[in-house]
């Protein structure tokens, strides 16, 4: 144990140290909170960083002030509730900062974000860790390049919290900047990567600073010429309508959402319309979704985590099994999920497959693997 005389304050002078040092030691996420000294999640495991001293309230609330560059956050009430959302850098990386209150006091969570958007061969994908693809599938950067060489549709990147869907697409986006001549606008709350223009124009407009909601900029931006839109979060019905609207006007739009697997996306969006209206939704569905990749992040055997993805992209199959023909209840998510066992030159694959091979390659253990699946009581026979 650490003598207390010994431990590091945590002090406004030297916070962007602390942080520095902390995302050096691999932090993926950074909790500053009262009564505990700063705590990191390494490879998904949360710990106490016992050389620094114990935070108080007073101390979190000078480290916002100083990291707080939003005039919205800034200031935190003494007797309301409290929620920021917001971006701050040091002299290593960016950060995205979630704030809020805890017993009527103030903590906040620091996401690093590399200064440098990864490219694909960079993205740790397991067709790269493992050096081949499944048999008989093409690799996945070869589903990524194809989707972002459309010239209207949706693509989605789906997946739980922390599972690195804004990296995934950030890469989508630098991609199209090296290699494309195109328009692009994004609409991030907050944003989280900044790209600076190469071959493509890049326009990044954030919510609650920029403009009042995604939906609201979404409209806006149909009147600026963009050839690409980047929606941050499709996080409501009005966004998804609006999010429809331009990519059936010409436009490839990219975007999250909080699913594990692809089928479940498709459920998600259509049950976001009014029943009368869902058999609307699932026909427009079909004629615009490109493709969905969604991506877990996987303990190892090795302690670290392996991002493991689900791919679909569209064929004409799975246009027609989307589209309402008289199926009842969900029974089309299933014949979904049987299409991604097919042999393709998209990188299709399912999340189950996917962890069975990284199983089979000795990355990760069986019940880990069983744990992620999307449907474990499959998992013996298949």
């Amino acid at each position: 144990m650490i003598p207390e005389a010994t431990m590091i304050p945590v002090t406004p002078e030297n916070v962007s140290t602390v942080l520095d040092d902390l995302t050096r030691a691999g932090a993926s996420d950074i909790q500053l909170k009262t009564g505990q000294p700063p705590l990191i999640a390494l490879h998904g495991v949360w710990t106490p960083q016992t050389q620094y001293a114990l935070l108080t309230g007073n101390d979190v609330t000078n480290l916002h002030q100083k990291l707080c560059r939003d005039t919205r956050y800034r200031d935190i009430p003494d007797s309301q509730p409290w929620d920021a959302d917001y971006r701050t850098s040091t002299s290593l990386s960016n950060f995205r900062v979630s704030g809020g209150k805890e017993h009527g006091r103030p903590y906040l969570v620091l996401r690093p974000l590399p200064r440098e958007i990864p490219s694909f061969n960079e993205l740790r994908l397991l067709d790269d860790e493992m050096g081949e693809t499944p048999h008989g599938v093409g690799h996945l950067t070869e589903g990524f390049k194809w989707v972002m060489r459309q010239k209207r549709g949706l693509i989605l990147v789906t997946g739980p919290t922390g599972s690195g869907k804004s990296t995934t697409l950030a890469s989508f986006v630098d991609h199209v900047n090296r290699t494309q001549c195109h328009n692009i606008i994004t609409i991030e709350d907050p944003i989280e990567f900044v790209f600076r223009s190469k071959r493509s124009q890049i326009l990044q407009r954030e919510v609650g600073v920029d403009t009042s909601s995604f939906s609201g900029a979404l409209r806006a931006a149909l009147r600026q010429k963009p050839d690409i839109i980047l929606v941050g979060e499709m996080r409501d019905a009005e966004t998804i309508n609006a999010a429809f609207r331009a990519a059936a006007t010409g436009h490839l739009v990219l975007s999250t959402l909080h699913n594990n697997e692809s089928a479940a996306t498709v459920e998600r969006i259509i049950n976001e319309f009014p029943a009368e209206e869902q058999n609307r939704a699932r026909h427009a569905l079909s004629e615009i979704l490109v493709g969905i990749f969604a991506q877990q992040l996987v303990p190892t055997i090795a302690g670290k985590r392996q991002v493991i993805h689900e791919a679909m992209v569209l064929t004409s199959n799975q246009r027609s099994i989307i589209r309402p023909n008289g199926e009842t209840d969900n029974g089309y998510l299933q014949s979904l999920r049987d299409t991604l066992k097919a042999r393709n030159p998209y990188g299709n694959r399912s999340m189950d497959n996917e962890l069975k091979r990284a199983v089979a390659a000795g990355i990760i253990s069986e019940e880990v693997a069983q744990e992620y699946a999307i449907q474990p009581e499959k998992w013996s026979a298949e």
